[in-house]
C-alpha cells in the first residue's frame, strides 16, 4: 500500500509542479488547477506517512522520516498561503521539495536516527522542533527565491506584476511574518538538540559535533540578526532575502551531517 500511495503521490507531485510552473496561452486555466493537484499530493503524502506509521516507520525514526514529515508541512504551509494570494512561483518550488522529501522518507525509510541516550520526552521535543522549523524554513526561503527573481526581472524590465498578483512589498510581508514564526522554533530546536547531546555524552561531546553545532550557530545569529537589523535600521528586502537563503542553507546542512551520520 505504501508503495502505491507513494507512485501516486510522486506522479500528483510531478504534475503540481508543471501546473505550478507553465506558461503559454492556456497558462490560467492550467494553473487555476495547480492548487488543487498539489492538496491531492499533500493528501496522498500524508496516507503515505501514514501508512509508514503503521509499519513501524514512524517520522522520529530517522531523519529522513523526519524530512518527509517537514517537506509535507511546507507544502500544507504553501496551500494556506495560497488560499488568501496564489503565488504560482512558489508553487513551482515547493512541489520538487515536497516530492524530494517523500523520495527521502521511502527510499531511506529503514534509517534509524542517531541512538544517543537521553529522555523519550527530549528526543520527541527536539525533533518535532526540527521537523517544524525545517517546514518553516522551507517556506521562507522559498518566498525569499520568489522576491529575489521577482526583484530581478523587475530590475531588468523583463516582468511586469499582473493585476491581483502578489506584489514585491506583499512577499517582504510574508517572508517577515514566516521569520517571526520560524526563529524561535529553530531557537528551541537548537536548545534541545544541546541538551540531548549533554545529556549523552556530557560537554566533551560538543567537540565531536562541532560541524552541527557550527552550522546551527549560523543559523541562529543569521535569523535573529535579521530580524533585530529589520527592526532598528529597516534592513529588508533584497537583504533580508539574501540572509535567509543563507540561514536556511546552514539548516540544509545540519541535516545532511544527520543523514551523512545515520
Amino acid at each position: 500500500m505504501v508503495v502505491v500511495l507513494f507512485i501516486l503521490a510522486a506522479l500528483t507531485y510531478g504534475a503540481a509542479s508543471f501546473a505550478h510552473g507553465v506558461e503559454g496561452e492556456r497558462v490560467d486555466r492550467i494553473r487555476a488547477r495547480a492548487s488543487v493537484l498539489l492538496a491531492l499530493a499533500a493528501l496522498l503524502h500524508f496516507c503515505c506517512i501514514g501508512g509508514q506509521c503503521l509499519e513501524g516507520d514512524h517520522p522520529f525514526k530517522s531523519v529522513f522520516l523526519a524530512t518527509s514529515l517537514g517537506a509535507l508541512c511546507a507544502v500544507l504551509g504553501f496551500l494556506l498561503v495560497a488560499i488568501r494570494k496564489p503565488i504560482h512561483a512558489l508553487g513551482a518550488l515547493l512541489a520538487p521539495i515536497g516530492l524530494a522529501g517523500l523520495v527521502l522518507g521511502v527510499v531511506f525509510a529503514d534509517t534509524v536516527v542517531d541512538r544517543m541516550p537521553a529522555s523519550q520526552v527530549l528526543v520527541t521535543a527536539h525533533i518535532s522542533l526540527a521537523t517544524a522549523g525545517l517546514a518553516g524554513f522551507t517556506l521562507a526561503a522559498g518566498v525569499a527565491s520568489v522576491y529575489l527573481a521577482m526583484e530581478r526581472r523587475i530590475r531588468q524590465k523583463i516582468f511586469r506584476p499582473r493585476p491581483g498578483g502578489v506584489s514585491l512589498a506583499g512577499l517582504d510581508r510574508l517572508h517577515h511574518r514566516l521569520m517571526l514564526i520560524v526563529t524561535p522554533v529553530v531557537t528551541l530546536a537548537i536548545v534541545t538538540g544541546v541538551l540531548w547531546i549533554l545529556r549523552a555524552g556530557g560537554p566533551e561531546m560538543l567537540g565531536a559535533r562541532w560541524p552541527e553545532l557550527l552550522a546551527a550557530a549560523i543559523t541562529w545569529l543569521v535569523s535573529v540578526g535579521m530580524l533585530v537589523l529589520r527592526a532598528l535600521m529597516g534592513v529588508r528586502g533584497r537583504q533580508a532575502a539574501r540572509l535567509t537563503l543563507v540561514a536556511f542553507g546552514c539548516m540544509l546542512l545540519i541535516f545532511v551531517y544527520y543523514g551523512v551520520r545515520s
